[in-house]
């Protein structure tokens, strides 16, 4: 049976493999961002086996980078191997979902609350970045509309005076990503998206902290619904629990 030749994102591939003079850090780091996007955006899709040898060869390097970065998205909770059958992109998981809806919970709720008493002129930054998630989502870069959702998130950390929390938050938000690309373009989330961050918005401007925790909790607990509808599209997608 013929291999299906993988496709990777532009992010490696930019650079012809006989021009690059990183050493094997730097070319790991980039097969990993390659490889994490493209799960992520789920070109790679859950369930779907890949194999170092194919993987070295679509970005035309020694497998060493590309086995390093394999075990960099195993930890990240995107690849498992099993053995004796292979690697495979972890599939979705409500139960993991479920446990990253929580972590967000606890830091996101109380950090909208706290971001209502910030500084007015700081607080309106927020309307910059929604207005650029707006943008990116009318001229369908569902890519920039995701970059711009992570960044109001992160916005408001700022806001609240921990930005340092957003690292533990990324591994949570990161659980939900696929859900998000798989959501936008088939049940129209990045809509519903935009509506809820302006109601976290409107209250975090207003100075209402106990509206802005509530918004936010309505915001982070919406994709529970786009997960039964996902399931019930691609049941493949997802591990029996």
């Amino acid at each position: 049976m013929a291999r299906t030749r993988l496709t990777l994102p532009e992010i490696f591939t930019s650079t012809p493999a006989a021009s690059r003079t990183g050493g094997r850090g730097l070319i790991g780091l980039e097969a990993y961002e390659s490889l994490r996007t493209a799960i992520l955006n789920c070109s790679f899709t859950p369930g779907m086996a890949l194999s170092e040898v194919a993987v070295a060869e679509e970005l035309g390097v020694s497998r060493a980078p590309v086995r390093d970065a394999f075990r960099r998205l195993v930890g990240d909770g995107l690849l498992e191997v099993t053995p004796q059958r292979g690697t495979f992109v972890t599939r979705l998981s409500r139960a993991r979902i479920e446990d990253a809806i929580f972590v967000r919970e606890v830091i996101e709720c109380r950090a909208a609350e706290l971001a209502a008493q910030a500084p007015l002129a700081e607080r309106q930054k927020l309307n910059d970045v929604l207005a650029r998630q707006i943008a990116a989502s009318d001229q369908k870069n569902f890519i920039g509309h995701l970059l711009a959702d992570e960044d109001l998130h992160y916005q408001i950390l700022v806001l609240a005076g921990h930005p340092h929390a957003w690292n533990p938050l990324l591994l949570a938000r990161t659980g939900m990503n696929r859900i998000r690309h798989i959501a936008i373009p088939e049940l129209g989330g990045n809509r519903i998206a935009i509506d809820q961050h302006r109601s976290v918005i409107q209250a975090i401007l207003e100075g209402d902290s106990a509206r802005a925790a509530e918004q936010m909790l309505l915001h982070i607990r919406s994709p529970l619904r786009f997960v039964d509808a996902i399931e019930q599209r691609y049941p493949e997608y997802f591990v029996e629990e």
